[in-house]
């Protein structure tokens, strides 16, 4: 038995190592890698066979999938999001891989951007935006691989395309980088501006508006809550100081149009420590249904009618006693078919709008444990853009924040205010709050506890942003039977300094 087990230990290492290429494998990002997101990583295949392969990229509480065609090449390279901290793993088949962490974790900071750079000629592309301690933080990448799913730029507060030639990017391309403004990521085109697909159904960015930076004049396109800016190759080519052009542009988006950093750290996809979710409902019941009063009336019947009926065949207690155990028994088998309860899925929504017509949500999820242990994303499906990440949970109950790019934002359930130097309307933000727990305000009992986080995250940063009330649809079908119930659902809009 022991050679048994020893020989299919063998037989499982020598599967690993011939499927997956851990020495070749790695984040592309590396050195670098911002922890509590995921990052692109290239995984090296070999010997493996067959038309298609399932990989999956696993983290605490998620799983990512991805189809990809072999066609029996004995060696296949995949690029896929890989998360970055501790219970990272990814699986091929019956192979898998811890991969080794990124060495230097990148935290948000508004002096140093988090800045993924893509150009034909990754030598010019560093002499032109180099890292540098007061600058960008750069990972350096080739122009004709630009990604095609925004889940691999989830780390990134920008992204920078050096374009002169005018090439056309790879398809899938367009849709990444829309996804990933409307996020609240930076874009920065130098040169063209074209993409490999061309009838793209995706909300258009605002009106161009013409800005002066340094000694350089560039266009910015807002998109939701991220913008798209544009400036000539040449125009940057000739400039005195084209890092610090570049620089400038991206901090105008990070810093809402302001000369200076706002106070605090910044926003980002890192999730929050602390879940803005309010106390859990109680668990609903199951509505009885008619195998319930079915089996209610047999039961009635049953105690009614037995000890009757063994009276009239014998004067003996125990055959009426046996034939109500043995009844009541049965029935009580059957109600185990009756329907159970449906574990609750409590969902809390902060909807980001911005200019334009894109939009974006972060949904955070609460979930009896009945539900699930892993939220499954399949990479494959263009209809589910969305990427979650664990958070933590009340004992009993499982949390998860997912970022949904380009969603709908809808109906408003009551009149906007307005957040301005910590005061909301004429109060201030934590008084405001106190009042939305009271119900005294437009908001709801529930929108409270996450207007509440909110605001304490914002407010002292010298923020200046609209909130609205909303009613929001839950835009996917969550997998298997669950009862979905909207806890609130909010809208902000940041506004820019002089805008």
């Amino acid at each position: 038995m022991r050679l048994l087990l020893l020989l299919s230990l063998l037989c499982c290492s020598a599967l690993s190592a011939q499927v997956i290429d851990a020495e070749r494998s790695g984040f592309l990002s590396a050195p670098n890698g911002r922890a509590g997101t995921w990052a692109p990583y290239r995984l090296v295949l070999r010997e493996v066979g067959g038309d298609t392969l399932s990989v999956s990229s696993e983290a605490p509480g998620v799983k990512l999938t991805r189809q990809v065609a072999a066609s029996g090449r004995s060696e296949l390279e995949v690029v896929i999001p890989v998360y970055v901290g501790e219970g990272a793993k990814l699986a091929v088949g019956q192979a898998s891989l811890e991969p080794t962490l990124p060495l230097r974790r990148i935290d948000p900071d508004y002096a140093r951007p988090y800045v993924a750079v893509f150009s034909s000629d990754p030598v010019y592309a560093r002499g032109v935006l180099p890292s540098t301690p007061r600058g960008a933080i750069c990972d350096y990448y080739e122009l004709a691989g630009f990604f095609g799913d925004w889940r691999l730029l989830d780390g990134y507060d920008a992204v920078v395309i050096f374009n002169p030639l005018e090439t056309r990017l790879p398809a899938g391309s367009q849709r990444a980088l829309a996804e990933f403004c409307s996020l609240g990521g930076a874009a920065l085109i130098v040169g063209s501006f074209r993409f490999g697909e061309r009838a793209v159904d995706l909300p258009p960015p605002a009106e161009p508006q013409i800005m002066q930076v340094r000694d350089v004049q560039l266009q910015r396109m807002g998109y939701g809550a991220g913008a798209i800016y544009r400036v000539g190759f040449d125009e940057l080519r000739l400039s005195q100081s084209a890092p610090d052009v570049i620089i400038d542009a991206l901090r105008d988006q990070l810093w809402f149009g302001g000369g200076r950093a706002p106070a605090g750290v910044p926003e980002s996809r890192v999730p929050p420590l602390r879940s803005p979710m309010g106390p859990s409902l109680p668990s609903a019941d199951a509505a009885p249904g008619p195998l319930f009063w079915g089996l209610a009336g047999g039961l009635l019947l049953l105690c009614g009618l037995a000890p009757v009926v063994a009276g009239r065949l014998t004067r003996r207690a125990w055959p009426a006693q046996l034939a109500l155990l043995a009844g009541c028994a049965g029935i009580g088998g059957l109600a185990l078919l009756q329907a159970r309860p449906l574990p609750t899925l409590e969902v809390s929504v902060l909807v980001r709008n911005g200019e334009g017509g894109a939009r974006s949500a972060r949904v955070f999820l609460l979930a009896e444990p009945e539900w699930t242990e892993t939220l499954t994303v399949d990479l494959d499906d263009q209809a589910r853009r969305g990427l979650p990440r664990k958070l933590p949970g009340r004992p009993g109950w499982r949390a998860w924040a997912e970022d949904l790019p380009l969603v709908e934002q809808g109906a408003g359930r009551g009149s906007p205010v307005q957040l301005a130097f910590g005061m909301v309307g004429e109060v201030s933000f934590r008084d405001f709050s106190t009042r939305a727990h009271r119900g005294e305000t437009g908001f709801s009992t529930d929108d409270a506890h996450l207007l509440e986080w909110w605001l304490e995250a914002n407010a002292y940063r010298g923020r200046r942003a609209e909130l609205q009330p909303l009613e929001w649809r839950f835009p996917e079908r969550p997998a298997g039977e669950v009862r979905v119930v909207i806890r609130g659902a909010i809208g902000v809009t940041a506004e820019r300094e002089g805008g």
